[in-house]
């Protein structure tokens, strides 16, 4: 679930990357000179969240930043120490590492800082925490940076402002966003993805105009990763069948997303029963539009 969430997060700090370099770094004098797509190889390859060559001053530097949804399960300053020096190794130049944490619970112990000294040996580490709910998100408002509002439902409120009526005002901030009709439709797409790991997903569908989740870069691309996964799977298992599992764990996987809870899985069964990758497929698209899962229940029953 949390991929959903970090490639939405990817999405948007590479489309903005100028302006995401600058609030990362709380400068302005930068200048970004190229953005790296660097895959990490190991067993399993990593895709870097972000990375950029940029112009620091007088210093040409890579900043890296990771966004983790939640707190991690591996300790993030190992996790850092892994990216630095692979990125070191490979750029032959100073990295300057960041961990965005987008729910309001995670990296509250993550101190940024990993060190060790013996026997003739010493490795320091700092890195730079940032945590969106310490933001204070109607400055953000106030900046009118594009690729920062769809990040700050998760941002510190106003005083006076319950969480309700803050998501409708970053909203309608990011609606009026001085942009094209596209460029808007897509933030407020993103706005969504972040919102679902802290609103209501029926306050969620309710603030934002019809059908734009399930046609956003977002949705789309987590179905094509979706098929790629069952394409892979279907060497092994038979293509159809291997596309069929892949549509029904990307539906599972989507609801609990979208609904916060494991009873998804008690549907497992149910989408198994449906032969037609076509049917499947239509399920897939509804999941967006379903206020509830009963609602989406009596839907698939339907």
């Amino acid at each position: 679930m949390a991929q959903y969430y970090d490639n939405a997060a990817k999405y948007i700090m590479l489309e903005y990357s100028q302006e995401f370099a600058e609030f990362m770094m709380g400068h302005s004098d930068i200048i970004v000179l190229e953005k790296l797509e660097t895959e990490e190889p190991t067993l399993k390859t990593h895709q870097n969240d972000s990375t950029l060559k940029v112009q620091f001053g007088n210093e040409t530097v890579i900043l890296h930043t990771e966004v983790q949804t939640d707190t991690s399960r591996k300790p993030m300053w190992a996790r850092i120490a892994g990216y630095n020096g692979f990125l070191v190794n490979l750029h032959e130049l100073p990295v300057y590492s960041n961990v965005l944490y987008l729910h309001p619970r995670a990296g509250r112990d993550d101190q940024g800082y990993y060190a060790y000294k013996g026997h003739g040996y010493e490795y320091t580490l700092r890195y730079k925490v940032v945590r969106l709910i310490e933001i204070d998100g109607q400055s953000v408002l106030e900046m009118q940076a594009p690729g920062l509002l769809p990040f700050t439902p998760l941002m510190k409120s106003p005083e006076g402002i319950d969480p309700n009526g803050w998501l409708e005002k970053c909203v309608d901030a990011t609606a009026s966003a001085r942009t094209d009709q596209h460029t808007r439709d897509t933030l407020l797409a993103a706005l969504g993805v972040f919102s679902g790991l802290v609103y209501e997903p029926q306050l969620i569908k309710q603030l934002l105009p019809e059908g734009i989740m399930q046609e956003s870069p977002f949705f789309q691309h987590y179905i094509q990763e979706a098929k790629e996964e069952a394409k892979r799977e279907g060497l092994e298992q038979g293509l159809e069948q291997g596309e069929r599992r892949g549509m029904i764990e990307s539906i599972i996987t989507l609801l609990g997303v979208q609904f916060k809870t494991d009873a998804v899985h008690a549907l497992k069964p149910a989408l198994e029963s449906i032969d037609d990758m076509q049917d499947l497929k239509q399920v897939l698209l509804t999941v967006p539009q379903s206020d509830s899962l009963e609602a989406f229940m009596e839907s698939l029953n339907r």
